[in-house]
């Protein structure tokens, strides 16, 4: 069960969200969060205030009391030193002065003895001596001490005993307490506001660094692209604007990439085409020498036939060679100018040994002018299957002699066969110097050829010819370590 519920419990990921949406999402966490910690500012300073405000009124209702008390005393008249006493009590909570005034406004009794005598302005609640000829006013808060920052507040109160005004209180008190903690509040909102604005701009930060490097990563990538570097860009997992813009961008050079390779081909398929076209010409050239040659060797034949009974068949054999190589090449040059048709197949039911051995016959002369070892080893298991003798004995020839002509100071030329999986497998190894890994990959492109001789259409055709017999080509190779060609011939009837 437990298992259950951590499989089933909601995962909050933001990976799928998308830029416009984080900003959003942003926003308004900012907004809330800002109109909450103002809230809660507001509501500490609103509490501060009301107690405050609270502390004031009692002091004011204890500096009345203590007024009252005074002027109703029995002698009729303020004692000083007990207004004094009672105003040290109250200094540290805002009370600064305690006058007694009578019905005349004159002052009769104060902490401050100083105002003592001084008639107060009702309106103005100033206080002047009235001996004073230059009738200046003098400030009614005494010792000329409150300074400008601090704010004071004169209240007059009549006292009424019964129907009697016996006078007036004239209570002078500071509020600086409010004017502090309205500043202190003040404060503490610009420091919420300036903390939760710096929380968004650090977020806004994080979120252009993380999505400004990966639009630099494509602006470097766009101009390598430019350069022809068509090179993908790290993918990133993330289902926003830019992960998609990303994955489109990779897109768009794998299509690059497809449309330069297939740009290659046409331009390769032209420059074929063309060179195909030459060569065709050529083939048809090379057709009417042939023919010369071939009915010139059957004229000399009859024309200087020895009479020597054994030098006979030696130019009998001769001649009979040279007319089958002769036909060889024709039937080469015919499958040269119909390459881009389909291969007619002559098929006959033969032993793949008897055709290899055919094949190292015609090239037996070669191999003993360059002094090569010949090693063979034939399998007994391999039926005789259905091939084109003639095409096969062409495609086996050409991969002989091509290992024969990568071994011009000697060498071991080694052909072995092996009945494997249905198939006839023929191995042709020679102890060369190899194929380079660049040229590995072209040697059966039609006109590919490193030798300084020749057209480079022998592998072409051989592999062609063996594909058309549901059959495999292969070629291993390393440079300076010789090659071995792969031959698989289908056993079954084609």
């Amino acid at each position: 069960m437990i298992k259950f519920l951590n499989n089933t419990c909601p995962r909050i990921s933001l990976s799928g969200i998308g830029l416009k949406t984080k900003l959003l999402i942003m926003m308004l966490a900012l907004c809330i969060t800002s109109i909450g910690l103002l809230f809660i500012l507001y509501q500490i300073a609103e509490k501060k205030l009301i107690t405050s405000v609270k502390k004031y009124t009692e002091e004011l209702s204890s500096a009345i009391q203590i007024s009252v008390e005074q002027m109703t005393a029995e002698d009729g008249e303020g004692n000083e030193e007990t207004l004094k006493e009672y105003v040290s009590q109250f200094k540290k909570k805002g009370v600064r002065e305690i006058s007694i005034l009578n019905n005349g406004m004159e002052v009769i009794a104060s902490s401050n003895p100083k105002k003592i005598g001084q008639v107060i302005d009702a309106k103005t609640k100033r206080g002047a001596h009235p001996h004073d000829g230059s009738g200046s006013p003098e400030v009614a808060h005494g010792d000329s001490a409150a300074s400008e920052s601090q704010r004071s507040y004169d209240i007059i109160l009549p006292v009424v005993v019964g129907y009697e005004q016996l006078g007036y209180i004239h209570i002078s008190m500071r509020f600086d307490d409010f004017a502090n903690l309205l500043r202190a509040n003040n404060q503490k909102r610009l420091i919420a506001t300036s903390i939760v604005f710096g929380i968004g701009i650090a977020v806004s930060i994080f979120l252009s660094i993380k999505y400004v490097k990966p639009i630099n990563n494509l602006a470097q990538a766009t101009q390598r692209i430019a350069a022809g570097d068509l090179q993908e860009i790290p993918e990133t997992n993330a289902r926003d604007e830019i992960g998609d813009l990303t994955r489109n961008f990779n897109e768009m050079v794998k299509g690059l990439r497809e449309n330069k390779r297939l740009e290659e081909r046409l331009m390769a398929a032209e420059h074929l085409s063309k060179i195909g076209q030459l060569a065709s010409g050529i083939a048809h050239e090379i057709r009417n020498p042939l023919n010369f040659i071939n009915l010139s060797i059957d004229h000399l034949r009859k024309e200087y036939q020895p009479e020597d009974h054994k030098k006979a068949e030696e130019l009998h054999s001769m001649v009979l060679s040279i007319k089958t190589e002769i036909s060889r090449l024709n039937s080469m040059i015919g499958n040269f100018l119909d390459y881009g048709k389909p291969l007619t197949l002559k098929l006959e039911k033969v032993f793949v040994e008897d055709i290899i051995k055919e094949a190292l016959a015609i090239a037996e002369h070669m191999i003993r002018e360059q002094k090569l070892e010949l090693k063979t080893d034939y399998s007994k298991d391999i039926p005789a299957i259905i091939l084109d003798i003639q095409q096969i004995k062409a495609c086996f020839l050409n991969i002989i002699l091509n290992a024969i002509q990568a071994m011009p100071c000697g060498g071991r030329l080694s052909v072995t066969t092996s009945h494997t999986s249905g198939f006839a497998v023929v191995k042709i190894e020679d102890t060369g110097d190899g194929i380079a890994e660049e040229h590995l990959a072209k040697v059966f492109e039609p006109y590919f050829t490193t030798k300084t001789a020749g057209i480079g259409l022998g592998l072409a055709l051989t592999k062609r010819v063996i594909e058309e017999h549901k059959g495999r080509i292969d070629i291993e190779s390393k440079h300076g370590d010789g090659a071995i060609v792969s031959v698989e011939l289908p056993v079954a009837p084609l």
